[in-house]
This record gives C-alpha cells, structure tokens and sequence, in this order.
C-alpha cells in the first residue's frame, strides 16, 4: 500500500513537472509564430498542436520501448475524446465570440471528418501493422501540406519584431522536460496499473489522457481570453489530428509486434464519434453554451462507460 501511495505522488508530481514544461515551450513557440507571420489557424494546427501533442508523442515513445503499448494507445485516443469532450467543450462555453468565420468553419470541417474517419478505418481494419503506421505518418505530411496551404501567411506589417533563435531555443528547452517527465509518467502508470488490477488502457484512456491533455486545457483557455479562437480551436482538432496519425503511427512503426484495435473498440467508438458531434454543433458557425453542455455530458458517459468495461472484465 506504501509503494502504491509513493507511485502515486510520484505520478502526480510528474503530470505537474510535464504539463508546466508543455506550457514553457508552447509560450516560446507561439513567439516564434508571430515573429514568423505564421496564419492562427495554421499556427494552433502544425506548431501549437504538435507542441501540445509532445507529451502524447513522449509517452507513446517510451511506452513502446518498455512493452506498455496499452497505455500509450489509451492515451491516443482517450486524448481525442478529452480534447474534445472536455477542451472543446470548454472552448464553446468561455467563447466571448458567438460566431466564428466562414474561412474557418470551412478549413475545420475536412479535419474533423478526417479525425472521425480515421479511427473508423483502424477499428475496421483491426490490425495495426508498421505499414498502417507508415500509412498514418505520411496521412500527417498531408495534413501539414493542407492547413498550410489553405492558410496564408499574414502581411509583413503584422509580424512582430525580432528574432526567432532565442525563443526557439527555449522552446527545446521546454520540450527536454516535457520528455523526461513523460517518460516518468510512463513508469508510475505502469506501476500503479500493475499494484490496482486496472489494465494499461484504461489508465491510458482516463488519468494519462487528462494529464497529457492539460496543455491543451491550458493554452486553449489563454488564447480564449486574447480572443484567439482560430488558434485554440486549430489546436484542439490539430491534436486529435497528430495524435492519430503522427503519434499512433509512430507506436505502430515502432512497436515490436502487430497491435489489434478490436479490443479498445469502446474507446475508440468515442473517438470516432465525438469529431463528428462537433461538426454537427458548429456547422453553421454559431456557438452556443448549451453546445459544450453537449458534449461535456458525452464525456461523463464516456468516463462511465471505460469504467464500467474494466469493471467488467475483472
């Protein structure tokens, strides 16, 4: 019992270590951004999704290497679900914006039916092989090619003055702790999984999904603020987007042996259908409070659902 609670503080201690250094390097990275001209939408997609997704790619990494792939693939998708279920959710109800641009609902709804269809094209295909990974990582190439090339780069009047060396110097800085910390993590979750009977996905799916979903939160709630909404949601769909292609095929290419997605088929139905529920909600544009209401209830029933199906099987 010892062991267990020492796991846990530890487990808590290195979520806060990873998520503050997650926040370090999105801070130096967005200056980056804006001395480079880089459009928001481009921006929350590519380089702030992909730094918010740091944490994901870290875990799946050291998970792979040290044969806890569930927890990395829990993470995977039950990140999808709490970026959407709980960021997305929290994006529409602090919105001070009741409308978003035409330009960007456009651009939006192409990736959130890719972020719906690709889950469903894994849990049909069920097995996950170095060449599905290799199908996902050059899905993300393609993804890069289209958000940059549907969003322009901004006037030269608009960048902000100065260089982009030191910020981006402070931003690898950031990610060394969001990758030690990670990796931590990993070996905590992994403790703890094997000390409760819990199986790796579903602490994956519900507290390493949470943890490493706090950037997100974080980044998503300050740019909310400075009324920055093509940057937060740009960031909340790009990390589902990384997170299923860049991430998972990464685990994939990386994993000794083939994985099956039949069996986190509740999971992953979630993943699938969350995406898809948000484009029914914003497809005219509007936002609404009782629209988060909407899916902050699918993520309570998703927290149920993951519990009852451990409970289940023990």
């Amino acid at each position: 019992m010892d062991d267990l609670l020492f796991n846990l503080v530890l487990l808590v201690i290195f979520l806060v270590i990873l998520v503050k250094s997650a926040i370090f390097a999105i801070n130096s990275i967005e200056k980056v951004t804006k001395r480079s001209g880089i459009g928001q939408l481009a921006a929350g997609f590519v380089i702030v999704a992909v730094a918010t997704s740091v944490p994901e790619i870290s875990v799946a990494i050291f998970s792979t290497h040290t044969d806890n792939v569930g927890i990395t693939l829990g993470d995977i998708f039950g990140s999808n679900v709490t970026n959407i279920g709980l960021v997305a959710a929290l994006f529409l109800f602090l919105s001070p914006i009741r409308k978003m641009q035409v330009k960007t609902t456009k651009n939006l709804f192409p990736l959130l039916i890719a972020s719906s269809l690709i889950p469903l094209i894994l849990l049909l295909v069920q097995q996950g092989s170095k060449f599905v990974g290799i199908a996902l990582l050059a899905t993300f190439a393609f993804f890069i090619y289209y958000v940059f090339k549907t969003n322009k780069i901004q006037n030269h009047e608009q960048r902000e003055k100065g260089s982009v060396y030191k910020p981006l110097l402070l931003f690898f800085v950031g990610i060394a702790g969001v990758t030690l910390s990670a990796k931590m993590l990993v070996d905590n979750a992994s403790s703890i999984a094997e000390f409760t009977g819990i199986r790796q996905s579903v602490i994956g799916a519900t507290i390493i999904a949470l943890g490493t979903s706090l950037p997100e939160l974080t980044v998503d709630i300050v740019a909310i603020k400075r009324r920055l909404l093509d940057l937060a949601i740009g960031d909340i769909i790009g990390s589902c987007i990384t997170n299923i292609t860049l991430v998972l095929g990464l685990v994939l290419v990386l994993s000794p042996v083939a994985i099956n997605f039949s069996i986190l088929s509740a999971l992953i139905s979630f993943a699938i259908g969350l995406p898809i529920v948000l484009f029914v909600l914003i497809r005219n544009g509007h936002i609404h409070k009782w629209q988060s209401m909407v899916l902050f209830s699918i993520y309570l029933i998703f927290i149920i659902t993951i519990y009852h199906v451990q409970t289940s099987i023990i």
